[in-house]
């Protein structure tokens, strides 16, 4: 079931929604709906949606939401494509920056400094993974 929209972007909307299956737990639902519409971009950007599904899939660490479901339903005569993850509660950095923005402020260098070191250990993580060929 849809909470609220999340997010949006060139490839389609991100939702939270509860899991009714697993006790209503929160998860994340990325619905894929490009905004154009030519069948060749299109092909492609669902290729790149199902790659993204296939590469989250493999990722295991514990500060990546865990990817739970690759789903493709036929409603209405026209078919969806929606990848499902965990969902972490939180403020995004963006949310974070622009609050700090309107308040005239920036983030500190010792900010900065610890949000790459705590963005490191994923790149480590998932830096492998990029040689490899999906």
């Amino acid at each position: 079931m849809i909470v609220r929209q999340i997010g949006q972007g060139g490839f389609g909307r991100t939702y939270l929604a509860e899991d009714v299956n697993r006790f209503r737990e929160l998860c994340v639902l990325k619905e894929f709906s490009p905004q154009v519409q030519t069948a060749y971009v299109v092909q492609k950007a669902e290729e790149l949606f199902e790659r993204e599904a296939s590469v989250l899939y493999k990722l295991q660490h514990p500060q990546i939401p865990r990817f739970r479901e690759l789903l493709r339903m036929n409603l209405g005569g026209k078919e969806y494509l929606f990848l499902v993850q965990d969902y972490v509660e939180g403020e995004t950095y963006n949310s974070l920056l622009n609050t700090r923005l309107q308040q005239g402020l920036r983030f500190t260098e010792a900010e900065v400094r610890q949000l790459l070191l705590s963005i490191l250990p994923v790149l480590e993580s998932i830096h492998p993974l990029a040689k490899l060929d999906f």
